[in-house]
């Protein structure tokens, strides 16, 4: 939603706003400095300063998921997220619950060190 209550669902949604809405609904919080746990991101700089906590926090959880030909040290918090993404994405919110068994894939951005 938006501040001023519309929903708009026509529109399309950046990557970084998909991490935002899983980590805000799943209750995550980043286990240190957001900025320290994006640092290895060379698109960190992208993020909206009030977003950095919670993909932070989704990145921790293994939930950012990238594209073929997309580097794992990329965020392309920007770009619209494709329905692939938005649903690799919300699988792996599922198996950071335990609802679903958890997947191997070299697209899923490993979790920060």
């Amino acid at each position: 939603g938006y501040s001023e209550g519309d929903f708009r669902p026509e529109q399309n949604i950046p990557r970084y706003q998909v991490l935002v809405s899983l980590a805000t609904g799943l209750k995550l919080e980043p286990n240190g400095d957001a900025n320290t746990i994006l640092q290895n991101f060379s698109d960190r700089d992208q993020l909206p300063e009030w977003s950095l906590d919670k993909v932070a926090a989704a990145t921790e959880a293994g939930l950012a998921v990238n594209r073929p030909g997309l580097a794992l040290t990329s965020l392309d918090p920007n770009e619209p997220a494709t329905r692939a993404e938005v649903a690799a994405m919300i699988y792996q919110s599922l198996a950071n619950s335990g609802k679903v068994p958890a997947i191997e894939s070299e697209y899923i951005i490993p979790t920060p060190e």
